[in-house]
């Protein structure tokens, strides 16, 4: 049995890797800075703050692990893209790495993020595209991905999964989707920016296969982690809206946008992914979204 280290594990991505690892067999340990949380029963937990030295030594020493998927890193919407620990992350992230690479931890692989790369129009491909984010989270995420990258040319096994637009069951409430789903349900109207950005939405459970797939592969430096499918921000709202009979009152164009969420294209070319370990999307787009509703629904029920 393999042992797997996966730091960030009680984070939105990380709850459902740990998941994932955990079902096909994995020694799986966990890293928080809170106490074990009540869903990861049989998942061996280890709470520490990585942003610390003694934290990294403490955790690394302790697992030792065979293998290491890093996810942690400030993700809270609203505060985590001009977050001033950004760059104390990327030199935690690297530290991990040197630390995982001295310990004979056999194959790694980091979380990174779409907005590494910026302002671009067309799929974004790891090859070709130039890496402009405007973020300090996205030059902070960059940084270490040129880390991660340098190490695996110089022979390391090890991977930067530039992850796109995850969304699901447990997604944070103050991102656009349960924010659209909580506020149509309370028969309130939403107020939405004009919804022509093209966005790559990843449901979290095939996000989850993904990283697995980049995980058991030999893929070596920077790797694109979407679904592959541009999807306009009007046709995700429009979906939801239309399922809970509140069409008439989303307020398109209401909210001046800018930045990040003003680019008008983030999407994912996937071919590098697919052609590397056969991964696909099994819950894909529509499912997961019916799945993420249902989700939501059975909650707010109970709260009524």
């Amino acid at each position: 049995m393999k042992r797997v280290l996966v730091t960030g594990a009680s984070g939105f991505l990380g709850r459902a890797c740990v998941r994932t690892l955990s079902a096909r067999g994995y020694e799986v340990h966990g890293t928080g800075r809170f106490a074990r949380p009540a869903w990861a029963a049989g998942i061996t937990w280890h709470e520490a703050d990585l942003l610390t030295d003694a934290g990294r030594d403490r955790v690394m020493t302790a697992v030792q692990p065979g293998l290491l998927v890093h996810m942690a890193w400030e993700a809270r919407p609203g505060f985590y893209r001009d977050s001033p620990d950004n760059p104390a992350w990327t030199v935690a992230s690297l530290d991990l790495l040197r630390r995982a690479l001295a310990s004979g931890t056999e194959r790694i692989v980091g979380i990174g993020s779409c907005v590494e790369y910026g302002p671009f129009s067309g799929l974004c491909v790891e090859s070709a595209t130039p890496c402009r984010p405007t973020t300090l989270y996205g030059r902070a995420k960059l940084a270490a991905a040129e880390g991660f990258a340098a190490a695996a040319d110089a022979g390391a096994s090890v991977a930067w999964a530039r992850v796109f637009f995850v969304f699901g069951p447990g997604e944070p409430q103050a991102r656009l989707i349960p924010a659209l789903i909580r506020s149509l349900s309370a028969g309130e109207t939403f107020g939405c920016s004009h919804g022509a950005q093209l966005r790559d939405f990843i449901y979290v459970e095939d996000l989850a296969e993904a990283v697995l797939a980049v995980l058991e592969s030999s893929l070596v430096g920077c790797v694109n982690v979407g679904s592959g499918e541009p999807r306009s921000l009007r046709d995700i709202v429009t979906f939801f809206a239309h399922r809970l009979d509140g069409e008439e009152r989303i307020r398109f164009g209401a909210r001046a946008v800018t930045g990040v969420d003003a680019e008008p294209e983030i999407t994912a070319d996937i071919s590098r992914l697919r052609r590397a370990t056969g991964w696909v999307p099994v819950i894909g787009w529509e499912a997961g979204a019916e799945r993420t509703l249902a989700w939501w629904r059975s909650r707010l029920e109970g709260l009524g």
